[in-house]
């Protein structure tokens, strides 16, 4: 998963999908009868996932529109969305930019029957400061971050529930190594996946301070000295140091990460709720399941995504029909269909994947039976300092510094982060 933010909401969004036709760069056109080409330009790893064609394709039946979608390679999205931005031309329909300052020059604010149909805690979520929502919702499930676990190398090792403090999932973690399996898998070659691991901890953070994001964006506290901090990476230092993670665990790649849990060579490791397609390619009957990382206090809060959001180009001259065209994507036939055929966590009160098993069904349980919080860095105005973030907690994975160097060196490349945006307190 790349580290800017558009490729984070790419790999969040890896269920929304499209089939990619079309080229990019042509403009929006009107035919004689008077129906309308939309240009939709989406990064290609959406391009495949099962409904989101059928979906399209209804649309355009019922309407004689056309949406053309324009597939660009996942890792010059971003630019290549602002270069068409800045042209204004080629791109009725994008998602991303979502830190734009200035929404209202890119990007026109959405609107549609769906946003009484928003879960109370999504749409608070993405209602700007100036009461409009900038863009719509998708039908993708929403992930969140935690422990993915081999239930079957779990039940192997003897255990019988899910751990709800740190202590005792390090006395599963143990466990799992005497039945002979890796415990932990860690991915540091792929430094965005150690992030997870911080996303699950501030997830518990924000779960017992619901200011606490504010009040880091300006500067009032500093990591290091937020409640169970230091527990929380302590923890961690443990595991390793114990032998309870794999010992390649600064050269191992997300790739072997999902491979090695689906095929029960390991029993967890620690990712959103989007790495469960990756481990079903791998082994369509692994066992698997979700829990929430153990808070430092033994409570744990759901760090639920925002779903992503899909946005009209301010210049498109098709921007009714786009909007009509979104709206349509996540009416409650179509956003059923697309969960039926996609399980996940619903952003609506009236859809609910039927087929949830494994990983999805234990999540959609967490967010039935509590409350959740949009996980930090969806909530930060800050812009997330994560090549140092990473470095640090390669640092520390590789017992090259302590528990304590490693909260300084979080706190440093955060005040080094509020210093460059120019945030007031920094």
């Amino acid at each position: 998963m790349p580290r800017t933010r558009i490729a984070a909401v790419v790999a969040v969004a890896a269920m929304v999908a499209a089939a990619a036709t079309g080229c990019a760069g042509s403009d929006t056109t009107t035919g004689a009868n008077g129906h309308v080409t939309i240009t939709y330009m989406l990064p290609t790893s959406w391009a495949g996932v099962p409904g989101f064609q059928e979906n399209v394709d209804l649309w355009e039946k019922q309407t004689g529109n056309t949406v053309k979608l324009t597939p660009v390679p996942d890792a010059n999205y971003d630019s290549l969305v602002q270069a068409r931005l800045a042209a204004k031309s080629g791109a009725d329909v994008f998602a991303g930019q979502d830190s734009a300052k200035n929404k209202a020059a890119i990007m026109k604010p959405a609107t549609g029957p769906w946003i009484e149909r928003l879960l109370p805690a999504v749409r608070k979520s993405i209602t700007s400061a100036d009461g409009k929502i900038w863009g719509t919702p998708s039908a993708d499930g929403l992930n969140a971050t935690g422990v993915i676990y081999n239930k079957d190398v779990f039940s192997k090792a003897g255990i019988t529930k899910t751990p709800t403090t740190l202590a005792e999932f390090e006395a599963d973690l143990k466990k799992v190594k005497t039945a002979g399996a890796t415990p932990l898998y860690l991915a540091g070659k792929d430094g965005w996946t150690l992030l997870q691991h911080r996303s699950a901890v501030n997830a518990d953070f924000l779960g017992a301070d619901l200011d606490l994001a504010p009040k880091l964006d300006a500067n009032q506290v500093k990591w290091n000295e937020i409640p169970g901090f230091t527990q929380e990476y302590q923890a961690l230092a443990g595991w390793v140091k114990h032998g309870l993670t794999n010992s390649d665990a600064l050269t191992a790649t997300y790739d072997s990460s999902t491979a090695a849990i689906a095929n029960g060579k390991t029993g967890a490791i620690i990712n959103g709720t989007w790495a469960l397609g990756a481990i079903a390619k791998v082994n369509p009957k692994a066992n698997i399941g979700f829990f929430l990382l153990p808070g430092a206090d033994g409570k744990s809060t759901v760090g639920l995504q925002k779903p992503n959001l899909l946005k009209v180009a301010t210049f498109s001259k098709v921007g009714k029909q786009a909007q009509d065209f979104l709206n349509f994507m996540i009416a409650q036939p179509q956003a059923q269909k697309f969960l039926d055929a996609n399980p996940g966590v619903s952003a609506f009160t009236d859809a609910k994947a039927a087929g949830a098993s494994g990983g999805a069904a234990d999540l959609q349980k967490l967010v039935d039976q509590g409350d959740s919080v949009v996980p930090f860095d969806g909530q930060s105005v800050i812009p997330q300092p994560q090549d140092d973030l990473i470095a640090a907690y390669q640092e520390l994975l590789g017992k090259r510094i302590d528990v304590a160097k490693f909260g300084e060196m979080t706190q440093k490349a955060w005040q080094g982060a509020g210093s460059k945006a120019g945030a007031a307190g920094f």
